[in-house]
């Protein structure tokens, strides 16, 4: 039965032991090949786990995927993305309502220069927040 395995932290583990995938098989008692397919596809049979966490001197559950930081992470990642989508569209909302007051001349080039002046700050506020948070969730959510 295939289980899903933390290919990314078979890759470290390897690479922190200055190993080749031939020698990582060699010493692990697996062929080339399943060394080759878990560390790209990050599937393996039970007794292949079982075999990487002897060879590497760790239990096997530390070889499962964290499914729950991978999901906080996206969760993040998208939460990010439309924070920043809807400071944009907001922004460029704000834009067309000024350029249209401005040409239909219900407020002056003046008042549109200091109206489009505040709204670039503002903006660039609300990206520095965002990108701050995001950064501050994703740290947390590492944890």
């Amino acid at each position: 039965m295939e289980q899903m395995i933390n290919k990314d932290l078979v890759k470290k583990l390897r690479n922190e032991r200055s190993w080749s995938q031939d020698q990582l098989a060699t010493i692990s008692g697996l062929s080339i090949r399943t060394i080759q397919r878990i560390e790209s596809e990050g599937t393996s049979s039970l007794e292949s786990k079982r075999a990487l966490a002897a060879a590497f001197d760790i239990n096997v559950s530390n070889l499962d995927i964290n499914t729950t930081a991978a999901g906080t992470l996206a969760s993040i990642h998208r939460g990010h993305k439309f924070g920043l989508a809807g400071a944009t569209l907001g922004l460029l909302s704000a834009y067309i309502g000024i350029s249209i007051s401005f040409a239909s001349g219900h407020i002056t080039s003046g008042e549109a220069g200091i109206y489009y002046g505040g709204l670039g700050a503002f903006y660039g506020i609300c990206c520095a927040v965002i990108a701050v948070l995001s950064k501050r969730y994703h740290t947390n959510a590492a944890l």
